[in-house]
């Protein structure tokens, strides 16, 4: 009778470790999309025909020079300064644009703004604008002390795990002694 509960006991530990283990994946990931910036690799916009001049500069005065990214902030992202665009490059694929230099940055809308230069002309750069960044994705946690707090919830369910698995095997097989 008694080696008939420790099978039981032992089966159902076994299928609760297992589903805490499936736990521990589903919230490491929905930390992560609540703790970390979303990227975006490559953003393609094509400047020839809404920025460029017929001789290929910059035309600066011309609103479509002001590029707004795909997910530029928007509503609360506009004052949590942590929601601006961050990791910001621009560029074509061999030639990354200098800021300040060759575009200004508006991180705080989400517009790059190209200005003429050298880099930026239609012979040298080409048609393609490429942008990488990072922002603000749904359901980001915009408080540092929060971010800080979920993160350290994956670690903690583990730990209780490992302490319910060290305490039902010590209980299971301490008694035998």
């Amino acid at each position: 009778m008694e080696k008939d509960k420790t099978t039981k006991t032992l089966i159902t530990f076994a299928i609760l470790f297992i589903l805490g283990a499936v736990f521990i994946g589903v919230m490491a990931d929905q930390t992560i999309l609540s703790t970390q910036k979303a990227i975006v690799a490559d953003e393609t916009t094509d400047i020839s025909t809404s920025c460029l001049t017929d001789d290929g500069q910059v035309n600066t005065t011309n609103a479509n020079c002001n590029i707004t990214v795909t997910y530029a902030p928007t509503g609360w992202e506009q004052e949590d300064t942590d929601c601006y665009l961050s990791g910001v490059i621009v560029g074509n694929s061999t030639t990354a644009l200098t800021l300040d230099t060759d575009y200004k940055l508006y991180a705080s809308t989400g517009i790059v703004q190209l200005l003429n230069t050298t880099e930026t002309t239609n012979t040298t750069f080409g048609n393609n604008l490429l942008v990488d960044y990072s922002y603000c994705g749904e359901g980001y946690m915009a408080d540092s002390w929060g971010r800080s707090i979920l993160n350290t919830n994956v670690g903690l369910f583990a730990i209780v795990l490992l302490i319910g698995a060290a305490a039902v095997i010590y209980i299971l097989f301490g008694k035998e002694r």
